[in-house]
């Protein structure tokens, strides 16, 4: 485009030498000595002014690699459908692999369930390398205008799913209108956007992608605070709730601050029923976190958790609860936080360290009553630091460290310890 409008520029002055002696000849039919000698000096400046241009190359070619072009955003794939609903389809292709020191038999991150050290299952499972394509994903957002409003939503699809982590599922199903949202997405209680950068798609300790049926209403309190609560379905599972007959679905609220400088901090809490045929209690927790804009190379995430009696909402976290003899509850209490430090050392380079730790209560009858069960631990912690490198837009390149112990109640120790690796091809 810029070579047509140097292209166009120099037929402009040709036609404004035309145009000059044309004027100078039609005002005067004689033309004195100072007149003329004006004239030759204007044309003289437009033809320095053509010479110049013309040392600028004219061609058009119908193919680049200059790298600017190539980093260019392109555009994403829309169109709309014959209910009239503008629809943009999007996604990526991902292969991950992973080289495994020590840690647990998985692709992907289970530092809670880890091999502990001196036994025969920490024997068999070192030295690995796996790869898979799993989490590849691909989904669509949808609008469409009504006398009402515009009803939108999302639909995103990936292959992650199941307890090997290589099965299709959904993962956002939901419709937007106004104010509402209904269907399956993300937690009101969690925040993956203040999860320091990781490789590893089931994140490390302290991070949660918990999704669940919700129903859930966003309103403002000022231009740069805004609220949320929703209702949740438990989403419960056997080994977070043993013999569990819930009822009720979980409440959940939230609110969120931006500053200026692009920081954000947001406060989270929830309370649940938990009931089985003998007994019932309640779970709560509070979450509080946010990113502080250190620099615009540098970013600094935070979140901070405090839940007692529930153990799906955060992962690699114990059991809710645990049940005595008598088949009564006895709720698990734990804090857990993640710390990490983000830098762009480039539009195409940028790294993340990070720090993830859970410290559970050793010292009431849920640990108790876990002291023999290695299965539950007493603290998890995961530290990483990796860097990505986008050599253009569609395509990122990844390598990540990564360490981390357990502890059980009875003070056994397992180890973490893997190389992993990403390639991405956006679309």
């Amino acid at each position: 485009m810029k070579r047509l409008q140097t292209h166009f520029r120099r037929q402009q002055l040709m036609l404004a030498i035309t145009a000059t002696l044309c004027t100078q000849v039609s005002f005067s039919a004689e033309i004195t000595d100072a007149e003329l000698n004006d004239l030759r000096q204007q044309i003289a400046e437009l033809r320095n002014q053509v010479a110049a241009l013309q040392a600028q190359p004219v061609a058009i070619t119908s193919q680049t690699t200059d790298t600017k072009t190539l980093s260019m955003p392109q555009p994403k794939l829309s169109f709309k459908t014959k209910a009239g609903a503008d629809l943009n389809f999007y996604g990526f292709v991902r292969a991950d692999a992973s080289y495994q020191a020590k840690g647990a038999s998985t692709m992907y991150n289970n530092i809670s369930a880890v091999p502990l050290e001196g036994t025969a299952e920490e024997d068999k499972q070192q030295d690995r390398f796996q790869a898979t394509a799993t989490a590849t994903r691909f989904g669509m957002d949808f609008k469409t205008p009504t006398a009402i409003g515009d009803v939108g939503g999302k639909i995103e699809m990936d292959f992650f799913g199941g307890s090997t982590r290589d099965q299709f599922r959904i993962r956002h199903a939901y419709l937007t209108y106004a104010n509402w949202l209904v269907g399956q997405t993300w937690s009101n209680f969690i925040a993956p956007e203040y999860l320091p950068e990781s490789l590893d798609a089931a994140t490390y300790v302290g991070g949660s992608l918990q999704r669940v049926p919700i129903v859930k209403y966003t309103d403002n309190i000022t231009d740069k605070t805004n609220f949320a609560v929703s209702v949740e379905d438990p989403k419960y599972n056997t080994r977070s709730d043993p013999d569990n007959e819930m009822r009720l679905p979980a409440l959940v609220g939230r609110i969120n601050h931006k500053f200026d400088n692009g920081s954000v901090i947001s406060g989270r809490s929830f309370v649940a029923e938990k009931k089985t045929t003998e007994d019932e209690n309640v779970s709560w927790g509070l979450g509080l976190g946010g990113k502080y804009q250190i620099t615009p190379e540098t970013m600094l995430k935070a979140d901070y958790y405090h839940v007692k009696g529930d153990g799906k909402f955060l992962f690699w976290a114990n059991s809710g609860y645990v049940l005595d003899e008598d088949n009564q509850m006895h709720s698990n209490e734990f804090d857990v936080f993640t710390v990490g430090l983000s830098h762009s050392f480039s539009p195409k380079l940028r790294s993340t360290i990070g720090y993830g730790y859970m410290k559970a209560d050793d010292n009431n009858e849920f640990a108790e009553l876990s002291y023999d069960d290695t299965s539950q631990n007493k603290s998890l912690w995961q530290g990483w630091v990796n860097a990505i490198y986008k050599p253009y837009t569609p395509i990122e390149l990844g390598v990540e460290y990564v360490y981390g112990e357990r502890e059980t109640f009875d003070g056994q120790n397992g180890i973490d310890n893997r190389i992993n690796m990403m390639a991405v091809y956006h679309f």
